[in-house]
């Protein structure tokens, strides 16, 4: 793909110019072991990802690149219908940011460019444009106001997700307040439009955001702040949705809490709810539009994590997603071990339970080892 091979060269010939840069190149590494529900064999494959990134400044301006060269191997994942569910799932951009993959009997290897972006910062200004995060919302595990790079808790990695070919400009009205506009080209080159004005006020920091597009509207708010000084830091975002490919209007809020005690652990919990579900149909066919990740199949979930650092080189984490409506749950242990500052091992697994009539329930386990360096 043309705009790949464009900005790899340009990564290669930043060392060259009068510019501060910091290039990294990281390799994270899982194979996975997947069970099925039913008396089925399992399914064991391996994904790597090599991501080569460059972070560019001169004076006030700065670039960021971020490309990915992504394998899965293992024949018998990348035929099943999992993997060719998410490989249809492609970003809101005007342009195709992978390249074609590469099939090679056993696997499937392709490449990806995953931020693009030029910028100009300073005391009042910010300015970005290109392939970007949109960063909105408050929420840990659920982000109902971010309709541009919304998190999927139930993902082997939430975090990483597309970006979008936007041009976002913040404002500093103040030392604690701000004023945030963004426009975006989509894949059907229609926009979507956004904008927040946030300040500091005594219960915390609060925000009104507006998203408009061809396929959905809506109107949000986000407060986080300090629970009476007592140390634990509550938030909450949500608003009205109109949901214009179904015609469906709804509200959504979620409501958490964090609490980081002295001797290193730390706990967080959430409650999303929503007044309007949908049926598992209209979330599989209409997920890539803004508001695939706002629709649910029940209206109530509850989510908890727990971290824990048991000394310099082991830690632990454990999250938990809840359904009250059919009892079913989505559990996710991870145990890490830190080989040096750069290089670590972990283990984990995406555990589900209830029925097979459930929504977590019928979700096949998965095992993971899981291998990441930076260099």
């Amino acid at each position: 793909m043309k705009i790949v091979k464009i900005v790899l060269l340009f990564c290669l010939t930043v060392p060259l110019m009068a510019v501060e840069h910091n290039f990294t190149i990281e390799n994270t590494n899982y194979t996975i072991s997947k069970i099925p529900y039913a008396e089925e064999d399992r399914t064991l494959y391996n994904y790597n990802r090599l991501r080569l990134t460059d972070k560019i400044k001169e004076g006030n301006w700065f670039a960021n690149i971020i490309l990915d060269i992504e394998n899965y191997y293992g024949e018998m994942y990348i035929e099943g219908f999992e993997y060719q569910f998410l490989r249809s799932i492609k970003a809101d951009t005007p342009f195709d940011i992978e390249t074609d993959a590469k099939n090679y009997g056993e696997g499937e290897v392709f490449g990806r460019l995953h931020r693009f972006s030029v910028g100009y910062t300073d005391e009042k200004h910010n300015v970005v444009f290109g392939l970007q995060k949109i960063t909105m919302g408050v929420g840990r595990i659920w982000t109902p106001t971010d309709l541009f790079n919304p998190r999927n808790p139930l993902a082997l990695e939430p975090d990483q997700i597309y970006g979008n070919v936007a041009l976002s400009y913040t404002y500093a009205l103040g030392e604690l307040s701000q004023a945030m506009g963004v426009v975006a080209k989509r894949e059907d080159n229609s926009y979507k439009y956004a904008g927040r004005i946030k300040g500091n006020v005594a219960i915390g920091d609060v925000a009104v955001d507006f998203f408009s597009s061809n396929d959905a509207q809506m109107i949000a708010y986000e407060i986080e702040g300090n629970l009476f000084d007592t140390g634990i830091e509550w938030r909450s975002e949500g608003g009205y949705n109109k949901d214009k490919l179904l015609d469906k209007d709804f509200y959504q809020t979620i409501l958490g809490i964090d609490y980081g005690f002295v001797n290193g652990l730390t706990v967080m919990t959430e409650w999303l709810h929503s007044t309007k579900t949908y049926t598992a149909d209209e979330i599989l066919n209409f997920q890539k539009s803004s508001l695939g990740y706002n629709r649910h199949l029940s209206s109530d979930y509850v989510g908890a994590s727990v971290y824990y650092d048991f000394n310099l080189l082991y830690s632990g984490a454990l999250s938990v997603i809840y359904s009250p409506e059919d009892q079913s749950s989505f559990i996710s242990p991870l145990i890490e071990y830190s080989i040096s500052d750069d290089a670590s091992v972990a283990i984990g697994a995406m555990l589900y339970t209830g029925n097979d009539q459930s929504e977590f329930g019928s979700v096949d386990n998965s095992f993971y080892l899981r291998l990441k360096a930076t260099y």
